[in-house]
């Protein structure tokens, strides 16, 4: 089964209501979400929070924390998935922040860090991943790294919702 509809099926199950405020995955995760049919039962929407204003100003990420430990980090992520629930008014959330590349990497922060943020009533769990491409074309390369990304987050929802983290 694919993860999009395992995530239906316990969300419908459960009767909880799913946000996303994703940067790096630029509306991937929500498009996965709402390829679904009958999703507009638990997904209320979602932001793309891309510039660090949109996060500030929408999300409610607190700008020492961009400033601290810059847009993608740890902090960051679980400001947005804690910023998207309360503005959409959801039990569930899920964030993305990373660097898709080509560019933009660093030692520190290579391309492909990306941070995945998730959320079920009061717990979050922010989990940091490094998404390798080898693909020869750099487009590419960025958007398997998104659509990898995508694609865990929702897995990490459904295994938080199945009390497997």
């Amino acid at each position: 089964m694919r993860p999009e509809f395992k995530l239906k099926e316990l969300l419908t199950e459960k009767g909880l209501k799913l946000s996303t405020a994703e940067s790096c995955t630029g509306g991937l995760v929500a498009a996965r979400i709402v390829n679904v049919p009958g999703s507009s039962a638990y997904f209320m929407g979602g932001v793309v929070a891309y510039d660090n204003t949109v996060k500030m100003k929408v999300l409610n990420v607190s700008p020492e924390t961009l400033l601290k430990y810059g847009a993608v980090s740890e902090q960051t992520a679980r400001e947005m998935v804690i910023g998207v629930k309360k503005l959409l008014g959801t039990e569930c959330a899920i964030s993305t922040t990373g660097i898709a590349g080509p560019s933009g990497g660093t030692p520190e922060k290579p391309v492909g860090l990306t941070y995945i943020g998730v959320s079920v009533g009061d717990r979050i769990e922010v989990f940091r991943f490094i998404f390798e491409d080898k693909d020869p074309d750099e487009v590419a390369r960025r958007n398997n790294r998104r659509r990898k990304a995508a694609k865990k987050a929702i897995k990490l929802l459904i295994q938080m919702l199945e009390g497997k983290l």
